[in-house]
């Protein structure tokens, strides 16, 4: 048994439609699916923002002087 866990949105008239790709190595074939609902929404009513979770790093910028130009790079053979 596998669990997939995804989002989604239930319209006004309560209904909503899945489309899920599945790993290849899952036959095809006929599967009994459970579908279980928490309690709570994945968000707050009337809020736009969608949940993401990534790792982000503080960058600075690069001087203004840089050049990264294919000939200044290479120079004029190429590589």
């Amino acid at each position: 048994m596998r669990a997939i866990e995804t989002t989604a949105k239930v319209g006004n008239d309560r209904k909503i439609n899945l489309l899920l790709e599945l790993p290849a190595d899952v036959s095809p074939g006929d599967y009994t699916l459970l579908i279980m609902v928490e309690e709570k929404t994945a968000r707050q009513e009337g809020s736009e923002e969608k949940g993401f979770d990534c790792l982000a790093w503080n960058w600075t910028a690069s001087s203004t002087g840089e050049s990264y130009r294919r000939e200044d790079i290479y120079g004029d053979n190429g590589r």
